[in-house]
């Protein structure tokens, strides 16, 4: 029986700085490296982990944003130096996972989400030595208490806090999104666009303002309002599986947070408000909150 080394915890600035060093040389120079590994299965709020060789307990807690003790603990290791190769560690996703943005601290992402900065550093330990120091793009794990499943009224929260919730494997959804505007003509496409990328498809219809806007899919109403981010009045459905469609740039709105909605339905109808060149849809399709082409998933 092959058994992994458990590593020492980081115990210095200067091994943090390392540790972070290297995990963001990896996510820059490998940034399709998580798509590629093996998920974990899922079990119910957790994940089921099998310990790979080169494995240790502090990379793995690291890997999941927890403290050693803490996994340790809730898979009742009496003899740390005794993981074997293959052997299934229980994780625990009770938390909803946040990347740093330009000139966001420690502090902010604590009172956005509206827990302590000590227990953001209890489970994220390389912040211990680096609270400071967080880069663009790092993932910062946030704990979810049950007491406060939504974490305040911040809209990108309770789509990431609903996506932490049902966060699973994907089936295949080929095919498996309807148009949200019929007879649609598409002015812009999925990707580089003005030096910036476009999130998702543009769709027209001659109607413009009498165009009804259709969900792509059973699902229920995580938002339904006014957005502070250029995309107006919009409608996000998620559907599961860490999978939401966002309509933007909406006239008028006919749903509201919490309504069930069927594959179909009128959602509202088409506009120009936001940040928006003249009457159209801008619609994305989001996997666990990563904008994916929603054009290879559409009903033919």
């Amino acid at each position: 029986m092959e058994y992994v080394q458990v590593s020492a915890p980081v115990e210095s600035q200067m091994e943090a700085k390392k540790a972070v060093v290297e995990q963001a040389l990896f996510q820059a120079f490998n940034p399709y490296a998580s798509l590629t590994s093996p998920a974990p299965a899922t079990k119910g709020n957790s994940v089921v982990y099998a310990v790979r060789q080169g494995d240790t307990l502090s990379g793995i807690a690291q890997r999941y944003g927890l403290s050693l003790k803490n996994l340790v603990e809730a898979n009742s290791i009496t003899n740390p130096n005794l993981v074997s190769v293959g052997m299934k560690l229980i994780i625990k996703r009770d938390e909803v996972g946040h990347m740093v943005k330009q000139g966001e601290t420690l502090d902010y992402i604590a009172r956005r989400y509206g827990v302590s900065r000590e227990s953001l550093i209890e489970r994220n330990p390389l912040l211990k030595w680096l609270s400071d120091n967080l880069y663009v793009g790092q993932v910062v794990y946030v704990p979810i208490s049950k007491g406060n499943p939504m974490l305040g009224n911040d809209p990108e929260q309770k789509r990431s806090a609903v996506q932490a919730a049902s966060r699973q494997v994907i089936t295949r959804i080929r095919g498996g999104l309807n148009w949200p505007v019929r007879e649609a003509t598409i002015t812009s496409g999925f990707g580089a666009r003005w030096g910036k990328t476009h999130k998702g498809v543009d769709l027209w219809n001659e109607q413009e303002s009498k165009t009804p806007i259709l969900a792509a899919r059973a699902g229920v109403v995580v938002e339904a309002g006014a957005n502070r981010s250029g995309y107006g009045r919009m409608v996000v459905i998620d559907h599961g599986d860490g999978l939401q469609t966002f309509y933007a740039h909406m006239r008028l709105l006919l749903v509201s947070p919490g309504q069930t909605v069927e594959a179909g339905e009128i959602l509202g109808y088409m506009g120009q408000t936001g940040n928006s060149t003249g009457y159209h849809l801008h619609f994305e399709v989001r996997q666990d909150d990563v904008p994916i082409n929603p054009l290879p998933y559409l009903g033919r």
